[in-house]
């Protein structure tokens, strides 16, 4: 049995794929398998999946249902059967020591049922983006995961297998935030997420893509809320708002660094401290730069990213 399956969900990702298979083929660890599942690709992505199969075994490709980025990681869980499950979406990059060294980690963390280390952003290639997220020391609670999720990402998620079967299945009815839901059930539900203090993936954003839709994100944001409120592990009001503040700025920060509109992270980010100042300026310098830099586009638009500190 394979250490650990990855599971790839794939639509239209030819433009990315290589780099991103490329990543975990160097990968130090061996002991991995693929699982690549294409989710109704137009472009070349099933040929190149095709092709990759052919010339390396660990890979297996099969057919989604068509139904997003959930369904197609669902398909993957139901037929994955090692010890460990990863994934990684088709336009990210690992660092090639990630798989060892998080492997490594659930044996020195025997109680974490999920690990998730620190990444950097990057727009082309990795390096071109000097944001790169923080690792705090406490694992993750529900509370910590409405505010700003140090996760981040699904490609920066390794999870047990029952631990797994203990979470769910992602909701296929979510378009925008079904990765910080389930990461919020598995919160609320006594899964450990626990935290590696090394960069070990590079996270690509993108203007155009799911996670480039804010209103959509905030929307999902809500149903975490819905979930945790339905676990009994929602925050009493005063820690709801605070959360909501940290991740409003979260959302201005974001625009910010896609380059939208300025008055979208304006928006964002004086609607969270207006919510709640607490919780927007919890981090003050991160608060203070990120208002700043919101109101500055304002005036001067495309002169702010510099102003922003690491995520």
């Amino acid at each position: 049995m394979n250490a650990v399956t990855v599971i790839m969900p794939c639509r239209n990702a030819a433009a990315t794929l290589a780099s991103t298979l490329r990543s975990l083929r160097a990968q130090t660890c061996k002991n991995w398998t693929l699982i690549a599942v294409d989710d109704g690709s137009t472009d070349e992505t099933a040929e190149l999946l095709a092709a990759a199969a052919r010339t390396e075994s660990r890979i297996r490709v099969i057919g989604g249902p068509e139904r997003g980025v959930s369904a197609a990681r669902n398909a993957g869980i139901k037929i994955a059967d090692s010890a460990f499950i990863a994934f990684l979406d088709a336009d990210d990059i690992w660092a090639p020591d990630r798989l060892s060294m998080m492997l490594w980690k659930f044996k020195d963390c025997e109680e974490a049922g999920l690990i998730y280390s620190r990444f950097a952003f990057f727009t082309e290639t990795p390096g071109d983006n000097n944001t790169e997220s923080t690792v705090p020391r406490a694992p993750l609670s529900v509370t910590d995961l409405l505010g700003e999720n140090r996760v981040g990402t699904m490609s920066n998620v390794i999870v047990r297998r029952d631990a797994i079967e203990r979470i769910g299945a992602f909701r296929e009815d979510m378009t925008h935030g079904e990765d910080r839901e389930w990461l919020v059930r598995a919160a609320a539900l006594g899964v450990q997420i626990s935290g590696l203090d090394s960069m070990l993936l590079h996270y690509r954003t993108s203007v155009g893509g799911l996670s480039s839709d804010i209103g959509k994100m905030h929307d999902g944001w809500r149903e975490s809320v819905r979930t945790a409120e339905k676990l009994g592990a929602a925050p009493d009001d005063s820690a709801l708002q605070s959360a909501e503040a940290v991740y409003l700025r979260y959302l201005s920060r974001r625009a910010l660094r896609l380059g939208m509109a300025p008055k979208t992270a304006a928006a964002y980010a004086l609607r969270g401290a207006i919510k709640s100042p607490r919780g927007f300026f919890a981090e003050r310098r991160r608060g203070v730069l990120t208002l700043g830099a919101a109101l500055a586009g304002l005036v001067t638009p495309g002169s702010v990213k510099t102003a922003l500190a690491h995520r």
